[in-house]
């Protein structure tokens, strides 16, 4: 412990513990795997004889200061969520903290409104090139809850999981909103008498966000029994608070199992045993972790325990986006 308290003393260390740099990098990643492994790889007009590929719209700087943005008013989000959680961090992770150590709280508030500020003005310009400038109030709305989920959401049962889960299904969506509507309204000129069927590309990025609620709500709800301790000294009505540990422990594994039900679905509708390296990806490496992940929440005690599931659902909610190079992969094998 002593040995993280030095590591946090450095500047740059704890601003990167502040801003939670590990999940920056993951929805960085995330977003760029869905432009060029789902929606680029699936961006094809198909005729009896022959593929024909289609182009992106948005120019591959556009598409960086759409994921800047992203990651900016994400971190402006972890930012203020640790400012109005200051009291509840130093009971539940007080070896862990950086504001009022290594930075100051006022300074945290300030960088928090300039990266919200920023990220809202770049994705106001990205939305202009992707020719919707509606689109900036997906970034505008996800500021907006971020602070509200900070300042009181959190507090409420469910709500402030719900909302979180949410703003992690919008990570993929985000995508397909910026990118589609200009390849559309291109092709529509370009190929008047095409019949684009881009459907695929909608249902797999759906399944991604389906598959990025359910586990950040499994995650969410995993944080808040780590955590109550500290949520009960401080007025949260979590469910574990609410409900109790057993019944938020039967929550957690009820959305786990619901899950693994849909994914054995999709291993059996969309690519059955012909189709074995996908079925054999989300059997080995999302399904038996999904089981083994169960079993140790079952068995879970103290927060310890709670910490690790924790880990672990990142790790398979990492995975989960790595299906995307799959997808990469069967799409260029069928164009040829």
């Amino acid at each position: 412990m002593n040995q993280t308290k030095t590591i946090l003393q450095n500047p740059l260390i704890a601003f990167l513990k502040l801003i939670r740099f590990e999940n920056i990098l993951i929805v960085v990643i995330t977003q760029y795997l869905i432009r060029y492994c789902v929606i680029d790889s699936l961006l094809f007009y198909k005729t009896d004889t022959y593929f024909q590929k289609l182009s992106l719209q948005l120019t591959p700087f556009t598409f960086f200061l759409l994921t800047l943005s992203t990651a900016l008013i994400a971190a402006a989000g972890y930012i203020i969520n640790d400012y109005f959680d200051l009291k509840t961090d130093k009971i539940n992770h007080p070896d862990t903290v950086v504001l009022d150590k290594t930075i100051k709280r006022r300074w945290a508030l300030v960088i928090h409104v300039l990266f919200s500020a920023l990220g809202i003005l770049i994705a106001l310009y990205v939305a202009y090139k992707a020719g919707n400038v509606k689109l900036a109030l997906i970034h505008v709305l996800t500021t907006g809850l971020l602070w509200y989920y900070s300042t009181s959401f959190k507090k409420q049962l469910l709500i402030g999981n719900i909302i979180v889960s949410l703003l992690s299904a919008m990570v993929p969506l985000t995508v397909m909103l910026f990118e589609m509507p200009k390849v559309i309204e291109i092709y529509r000129v370009m190929m008047p008498y095409a019949e684009l069927d881009f459907s695929a590309i909608y249902k797999f990025i759906l399944a991604f966000s389906l598959f990025a609620f359910i586990s950040s709500l499994i995650r969410e709800i995993i944080k808040d029994m780590e955590d109550v301790e500290g949520d009960l000294e401080t007025g949260c009505n979590t469910v574990p608070i609410a409900w109790g540990l057993k019944a938020s422990k039967a929550i957690v594994i009820g959305l786990i199992t619901n899950m693994i039900l849909i994914l054995l679905f999709i291993v059996y509708n969309l690519y059955g045993p012909k189709e074995k390296l996908p079925s054999f990806y989300i059997v080995f490496g999302l399904i038996f972790p999904l089981i083994y992940l169960i079993t140790r929440i079952y068995k879970a005690q103290g927060s310890k325990d709670f910490h690790w599931a924790s880990i672990f659902i990142k790790f398979i909610m990492l995975i989960g986006v790595c299906f995307s190079f799959i997808i990469y992969y069967l799409a260029k094998d069928a164009s040829y």
